[in-house]
């Protein structure tokens, strides 16, 4: 499988969410993994059920973007 410009910037948009989201949970003083972990999922998730979406044109598999 060859790794497209496309996918790269997807996987950096996921890094970038998954990033934020633990560390704003560990900045607000909540050292628990488990509940850093569940915040980069959290953030992660909302857009890659965008991307699971067939019928999403903007995101979803197949899309012309």
């Amino acid at each position: 499988m060859k790794i497209t410009p496309q996918m790269t910037a997807m996987a950096s948009s996921y890094a970038r969410s998954f990033i934020g989201a633990c560390l704003a949970v560990y900045l607000s003083g909540n050292t628990d993994p488990q509940a850093i972990l569940a915040a980069g999922v959290a953030a992660v998730l909302p857009v890659l059920l965008r991307w699971v979406n067939k019928n999403d044109p903007a995101f979803g598999r197949g899309s012309s973007k």
